[in-house]
């Protein structure tokens, strides 16, 4: 859900298509979470900015790498796209357009618009004809439909949640809050700003079984409002709006914990940390969170989904899907068929044999489904369900209802700072929350 910088790891390369260091923050150059990365203004929506060049010796480290895989990849739009921005941390203008142009050609519809490590060159003409052409060959598709509105503007949620058995849709808060709304429209919280030690708000999963709620409390900076902060899951029961558990983190200053979802049959949940690429979950009589997976098994975890037949764990990594045997914890990277590209994803659900995610790294947000094969180890094929909608500002996550996926098409995060009051109202919209079915 959330997208941080962490230090190289995946066949020695890390990633910062999710920059959180363009907002202030100061973690190893690689990656970050969603909230990192939006809390930043969209290229398009802010003048071209100053490049300062980065002296950090990890950026060369991170490019040498880069470069000794692209010698055997050469066409991989992610690996190119990964060394675009390293380049472009170094205000190389030059072999930053480069290597973007390479991207372009390569397919995949990765599109560098948004992306503020590449705001120096939002005035250049080779960008502007970069950016055309991914959008020539990438045409807009919009099928989903309206379903809620979150009346609160200045809310800016990361995580959303539905519950089926009443009809309400719930969403964090950067505020440290969580909000519900219905049909109705009218907002009610359900947990009070700071409530327990409640943090920034990612991931939400509801346990239609048990009509319970669980919450990623997440901590980022040093701003003082997140100082009382616990890093951790909580639980609250969807009828009473009462915390019922809350697991702590192990480490309750470092890592970023992301996002959660929860074994139907016992009840157990799991949680991501992006930072550490990690898995966390929970273990009955202990209020603490046990590692499941260790830190660099999965770099850059983030979204995560169950099968239905709750064998399988997917865990959406920084260049792709990563599958785990949840009896054996074995994992491995999903294979997958020419020109599939499911890195960057954010939220991320099983439905029917396949997996429904929102890519918003590498690309200024697109819904896309992947199918797998009868043994859930291959991506078969990929189809964007929603792309380029004008509604769009940076959507993060969603969840399943049904046969239709619900998702949440205008987080605005990245007009929100840690910190500092919430811009004017009339920069800022309600969240809307959209429709796709999926049973077409």
């Amino acid at each position: 859900m959330l997208t941080f910088c962490r230090p190289a790891s995946h066949n020695g390369v890390g990633r910062k298509v999710r920059p959180l260091r363009e907002a202030g923050f100061r973690f190893p150059v690689s990656r970050l979470p969603a909230i990192a990365l939006l809390i930043a203004v969209p290229l398009w929506h802010a003048a071209a900015e100053q490049c300062t060049p980065t002296t950090s010796p990890q950026v060369d480290s991170e490019i040498a790498k880069l470069q000794r895989l692209t010698k055997i990849q050469t066409t991989d739009p992610v690996l190119l796209y990964n060394l675009a921005a390293d380049f472009a941390a170094k205000c190389d203008r030059a072999t930053t357009l480069n290597l973007l142009g390479k991207v372009a050609a390569a397919g995949g519809g990765l599109d560098p618009a948004e992306y503020r490590g590449f705001a120096f060159l939002k005035d250049s003409a080779d960008f502007k004809a970069i950016v055309a052409q991914v959008r020539a060959t990438n045409s807009p598709r919009i099928q989903s439909a309206p379903a809620f509105l979150i009346k609160e503007p200045d809310l800016f949620p990361e995580g959303m949640a539905y519950a089926r058995c009443s009809g309400r849709v719930y969403a964090g808060s950067v505020k440290r809050k969580i909000v519900w709304t219905d049909k109705t429209r009218t907002v009610h919280d359900l947990v009070k700003p700071s409530e327990d030690g409640l943090g920034y708000v990612a991931g939400l999963h509801v346990d239609e079984a048990r009509k319970e709620l669980w919450a990623v409390s997440s901590r980022f900076g040093n701003a003082p409002e997140i100082a009382s902060a616990i890093q951790g899951l909580f639980k609250y029961d969807l009828v009473s709006g009462k915390r019922v558990a809350k697991f702590a983190a192990p480490n309750s200053s470092g890592g970023f914990l992301n996002d959660v979802t929860v074994v139907s049959s016992t009840g157990d949940a799991f949680v991501t940390d992006t930072l550490e690429g990690s898995v966390y979950s929970t273990v009955k009589g202990s209020q603490v969170l046990q590692t499941f997976l260790p830190p660099g098994s999965i770099p850059g975890a983030n979204g995560i989904a169950l099968s239905d037949d709750e064998r399988t764990l997917f865990v959406a990594g920084d260049f792709g899907i990563y599958r785990v045997d949840l009896a054996t914890k074995a994992f491995k990277m999903l294979a997958k068929s020419e020109g599939v590209i499911d890195a960057s994803i954010d939220g991320l659900y099983f439905y029917r044999q396949s997996l429904v995610g929102i890519q918003n790294g590498i690309h200024p947000g697109r819904v896309v489904r992947f199918y797998l094969d009868p043994g859930l180890a291959r991506i078969t094929r990929r189809e964007i369900l929603e792309t380029y909608n004008p509604l769009f500002e940076n959507p993060t996550t969603g969840g399943l209802d049904g046969d239709s996926f619900l998702f949440m098409a205008n987080p605005q995060l990245h007009k929100w700072t840690p910190g500092k009051p919430s811009p004017p109202a009339a920069r800022l919209q309600d969240i809307r929350i959209l429709r796709i079915a999926l049973d077409h």
